[in-house]
């Protein structure tokens, strides 16, 4: 009887140690890194090797030119409305106080109803709309100290407001022309040479 149970135990205690064995070899084997996953990491360094640093700076440059522009093309359409919806003189201009409009296009946006036609914000005019200051990897320039609409929607004189990167590269730059009619037209790149023209089809340049 004693065997038997001795035999018994052996076995017990022989089941359990697969058991452990088992289970050990299975963790580890989770723990490893297959060649699949090895070539498919290596596949994903190489790509991101290709695209290299000033490829990734191209990509960012892009987007903050076509956010900007995206913000003012907006800005310009809201006070042409704005003029429209209230019937009377709206104007959009760069205000460093957010009051006195100025030349520096940089500066941070505002659009207001113009009651007294004198081209600043006096503080009975509240201010509608306003665009923060413009990053400092960004430039806007424009030869308009500001844009006004009138009640019929048309401006009193043309404008145009240009978007270029801190690194003057013309190929980044972008053009939003003002009609007289208002209306409000992004430049394009129609000869396929990678800068924008202006309407006139001459190249756009940031100096």
């Amino acid at each position: 009887m004693q065997k038997l149970e001795n035999k018994k135990r052996d076995r017990e205690c022989q089941w359990y140690s697969r058991l452990q064995n088992n289970r050990s070899n299975s963790f580890t084997k989770s723990k490893g890194t297959t060649l699949v996953e090895v070539m498919v990491a290596v596949g994903i360094l190489a790509i991101l090797g290709g695209l290299g640093v000033p490829g990734l700076l191209s990509i960012i440059s892009k987007a903050r030119i076509t956010a900007e522009t995206n913000h003012i093309n907006s800005l310009i359409r809201f006070a042409r409305f704005t003029a429209i919806d209230q019937e009377e003189p709206a104007v959009l201009c760069p205000a460093k106080d957010y009051s006195v409009c100025e030349s520096d296009w940089s500066s941070p946006k505002i659009v207001f109803i113009d009651r007294n036609n004198n081209n600043e914000r006096d503080p009975q005019e509240p201010m509608l709309m306003s665009l923060h200051e413009t990053t400092k990897s960004t430039v806007v320039y424009s030869r308009n100290k500001l844009i006004r609409f009138y009640e019929s929607g048309i401006t009193a004189s043309p404008a145009s407001v240009r978007i270029c990167p801190e690194s003057q590269d013309e190929h980044y730059a972008r053009l939003l022309t003002v009609s007289l009619q208002g209306k409000v037209k992004l430049s394009s790149d129609r000869d396929d040479d990678g800068v924008h023209e202006n309407n006139s089809g001459v190249p756009l340049t940031c100096s």
